[in-house]
């Protein structure tokens, strides 16, 4: 791993990884499609100024070919996505458009420059739908949903490109991800943390409260993907769940959120407008079994941690 192209880079997780990669290698390339001021980057105190960051957009082919004949990557991160279900739902030609057709085009780019080591593509655990909980990364993807069957077909989009063109290629299937400078504001954790320190009550969606999700700290993540980078002749063409086995329904959630805050506010029952999958969690002994990678983050640290960065930033 020298000559890094990391997609959705400024984003939560994309920062972290650039933060814990940026001084051992050759080069960073992060494509995105706003050069913002306040991003997790920022957030995170990383020095730009060690980062090649460009502005473009995945869903532009030209431009993706031409970013691959400049900086010549040896490894790819996409992470690009537009990730938040109520932005998918309404509008699907863009949720497809940036999910499938910008993944196509990063995946075609790699085949095509035929120099890529290893490419690493995000889908999600919600691209196995409303199927059999925990999630066994052999079960059928079957997303309902706008975002969810984005998802699922990235997933199934990014190994064909193994199996057809041998690209070396490895799909991650996380949990939902939390901790220090997550900047979208429209996710439970850094959404009620926000609200907690402002003396605000934290919110639910009413008829969510029950449902029950798994939470992976960001670092742990991390690990992961550079585990599997690292890994990636035994990993390429493999999907590969990644979770914390800590299950707990959102109420539960803000609840210990509440506690760790030392906070006496009560829960804002708010009604939604979207489809969510009421129970969504993984097996993930597969990469442990596989590389042995496993989560070392509990929950109530990973809160604590979380919660000391947003009392920092904002």
């Amino acid at each position: 791993m020298d000559k890094v192209l990391i997609t959705g880079g400024t984003g939560f997780l994309g920062s972290h990884i650039t933060k814990r990669i940026i001084d051992d290698i050759e080069s960073v390339t992060i494509a995105t499609t706003t050069i913002r001021q306040q991003t997790t980057l920022k957030a995170l105190g990383v020095d730009v100024d060690k980062i090649n960051l460009v502005k473009g957009d995945v869903r532009d082919f030209d431009f993706v070919r031409l970013l691959f004949n400049e900086y010549e990557f040896d490894t790819v991160f996409h992470l690009a996505a537009l990730s938040e279900v109520k932005k998918c739902q309404p509008d699907p030609k863009l949720a497809f458009d940036i999910n499938v057709g910008g993944t196509v085009n990063i995946l075609e780019a790699c085949r095509m420059y035929n120099k890529v080591k290893a490419v690493i593509v995000s889908s999600s655990d919600k691209a196995y739908g409303s199927g059999q909980v925990p999630y066994v990364e052999g079960q059928s993807l079957n997303g309902v949903g706008t975002y969810e069957v984005s998802k699922s077909a990235t997933d199934l989009i990014a190994r064909s490109f193994y199996s057809n063109y041998n690209v070396p290629v490895v799909v991650t299937r996380c949990s939902n991800l939390y901790g220090g400078g997550d900047m979208n504001f429209t996710r439970v954790i850094p959404n009620n943390i926000k609200k907690i320190l402002n003396g605000e009550q934290p919110m639910i969606w009413k008829g969510s409260e029950k449902s029950t999700r798994e939470f992976l700290y960001v670092e742990d993540a991390v690990d992961a993907y550079v585990s599997l980078v690292k890994n990636i002749e035994k990993t390429k063409g493999e999907a590969y769940n990644i979770g914390s086995g800590e299950i707990l329904s959102i109420e539960q959630l803000l609840n210990t959120l509440l506690k760790t805050m030392d906070s006496n506010l009560k829960i804002n029952y708010v009604e939604k407008d979207f489809p969510e999958i009421s129970h969504q969690y993984l097996d993930s002994s597969k990469i442990k079994n596989h590389i042995g990678w496993a989560a070392k983050t509990d929950l109530v640290d990973g809160l604590q941690k979380s919660i000391k960065s947003y009392g920092d930033i904002l």
